[in-house]
């Protein structure tokens, strides 16, 4: 089919981890595709896709007109799940939302706006009690709350714009950077248990949540609708370092740190942080959040897209691996 007569989507942040393969899938779903990214950013994963360049930094309002002009559909996937300082994820995942949302809010022919949320918007599960979207938001992080900020924004304007908020749980496949620490340490014979190791977790590979965000886009959904989007099933945390040392096929010592040594090496990490002026990135806040359960149901999209993982951890961390090593990085 011709560009010029294919539906536009616009992905913002397309050019990180995410947002490539939402490109990839897009494409795959035959839509034409551009890729909202910043100037001078990193396009490495988007070098053999079909995409369109335009730029726009969703914290400088002034350039979202341009990017959002024309568009058939937004997926805004971009934001910061690390910061030096915590004001930034209020700017980038709340007041960025807004600002991308007032540009929306000037096309007339816009079909639907979706936004890449997280669970951590919601807060842990508590055991044996999977998360559902009709529960109240509980997030225990800065970065939690500041997502569920940026949910509000959405919700504040679900009646003027047809919305849906994605909340995926812990993300994983080839290219992430954020579970690599992890696959790293079991690399290095190091078979890390921390905490209960009975808690439950819930993950979603890349291309599972691209498909999840695909049924949104095509499904009648109401705006405004929250959907938790995750493997099927949930696993202990014993299980799932089992599945990863199987996946990375390297002998390894077993090390348990119980959750309150994990918590005193968070807050004398904090404490020595901010003596020398740092902003410190492993907090009492973020042990709290490793330590947690985060357990969902995905009943809802289910139900209501028609949405099914495909990929088993054991599956996706042992292609996620192969795809570490094949790059060199471990």
């Amino acid at each position: 089919m011709p560009d010029d007569i294919k539906e536009k989507v616009l992905i913002t942040g397309a050019n990180g981890f995410v947002g490539s393969r939402l490109c990839r899938r897009m494409i795959a779903d035959g839509y034409r595709v551009i890729a909202g990214v910043r100037e001078g950013c990193d396009a490495t994963y988007l070098i053999d896709q079909d995409v369109e360049y335009r730029f726009g930094d969703i914290t400088h309002p002034e350039t979202l007109p341009g990017m959002v002009s024309g568009m058939d559909y937004i997926i805004h996937n971009a934001g910061v799940v690390k910061a030096t300082r915590q004001a930034l994820y209020y700017e980038v995942n709340q007041i960025g939302t807004r600002n991308l949302l007032n540009a929306a809010s000037a096309l007339n022919d816009l079909k639907k706006f979706i936004l890449i949320s997280s669970a951590a918007a919601a807060g842990p599960s508590k055991p044996d009690q999977p998360k559902t979207e009709s529960m109240p938001a509980e997030p225990i992080t800065a970065y939690g709350r500041s997502k569920a900020a940026g949910e509000r924004e959405i919700l504040a304007v679900a009646d003027k714009i047809n919305s849906v908020i994605i909340r995926p749980p812990a993300i994983y496949g080839p290219g992430d950077k954020e579970m690599y620490a992890f696959f790293n340490i079991v690399n290095n014979r190091i078979i890390p248990y921390l905490g209960s190791l009975k808690r439950r977790i819930q993950l979603v590979h890349v291309d599972d949540l691209a498909a999840g965000v695909s049924a949104a886009l095509r499904a009648q959904t109401e705006s405004g609708s929250i959907y938790f989007i995750g493997e099927n099933r949930s696993y202990s945390f014993s299980e799932l370092v089992k599945l990863l040392h199987g996946a990375v096929g390297r002998a390894g010592i077993p090390i348990y740190i119980p959750g309150w040594l994990v918590r005193m090496i968070a807050h004398l990490s904090e404490r020595t942080m901010r003596m020398f002026g740092k902003v410190p990135m492993f907090t009492v806040e973020k042990a709290d959040e490793i330590l947690g359960d985060w357990e969902i149901s995905i009943e809802k999209a289910r139900n209501d897209l028609g949405f099914e993982s495909k990929i088993p951890f054991a599956e996706g961390a042992l292609e996620t691996t192969y795809w570490y090593r094949e790059e060199g990085w471990l």
